[in-house]
């Protein structure tokens, strides 16, 4: 009876922890000279794990190797590409889903980069998570071929050259918080952020183009 009583109430200390720990995220995307060009964006949810992230911000997740190109012209073909394989556990239909690599995630796929709103200046490699253009890792719906990730869908997406520093895998999605802002910058919990983007409004495209002419002349 106690070893129930405690088993019930580990479960239900990592159900809350996950219900605490999962919270809209804030951050920007802006493109870079790469594969495509998407416009400035703004980060807006984030989803991940069970172990970390809310029920209706979960997604299953898993990862091999594929021997196909996301974008051709920046592929290395002596580096293996990732096969990363989400499933949608949200009970939600979601659009304009980005890849957005920690700190120290590289790849060659890339559209551009994603900044933490807790962390400006410290850039993760992102990509659109779609099948047009001149970088298309998305492979595979299970659903409908549309680009909207429907509940209990599968999707297959191609991280090209895929490496990271402390070796965790393409699949590792078990922090809070996009490229600067995950914890560690992503060597201990988190490769990555899969992250829903918002196109900017007029007023934020304006604050960012000063914001980047202030960097550069720094």
């Amino acid at each position: 009876m106690k070893t129930m009583t405690r088993t019930v109430l580990a479960l239900s200390f990592v159900a809350a922890a996950g219900l605490a720990s999962a919270e809209p995220i804030t951050g920007i995307y802006y493109d870079a000279p790469g594969c495509d060009d998407n416009g400035f964006q703004n980060a807006v949810e984030e989803f991940g794990d069970a172990t970390v992230f809310a029920p209706d911000e979960t997604i299953d997740h898993v990862s091999t190797f594929t021997n196909q190109s996301a974008c051709v012209v920046t592929d290395d073909q002596s580096i293996p590409n990732a096969l990363v394989v989400i499933t949608n556990l949200t009970g939600r239909f979601l659009d304009n889903l980005y890849y957005v690599g920690d700190e120290f995630t590289s790849f060659s796929n890339v559209d551009g980069f994603g900044e933490g709103g807790g962390s400006p200046g410290v850039r993760g490699l992102a990509f659109r998570i779609d099948s047009f253009g001149a970088n298309r890792p998305l492979i595979f719906e299970s659903l409908t071929p549309d680009g909207i990730f429907e509940p209990g869908e599968t999707w297959q997406f191609i991280v090209q050259d895929y490496g990271n520093a402390a070796g965790i895998a393409p699949d590792s999605f078990f922090s809070i918080g996009m490229a600067g802002d995950s914890p560690d910058f992503g060597i201990i919990d988190s490769s990555a952020s899969i992250v829903r983007m918002v196109p900017a409004p007029a007023s934020s495209l304006l604050a960012l183009s000063g914001l980047f002419a202030l960097r550069r002349r720094r």
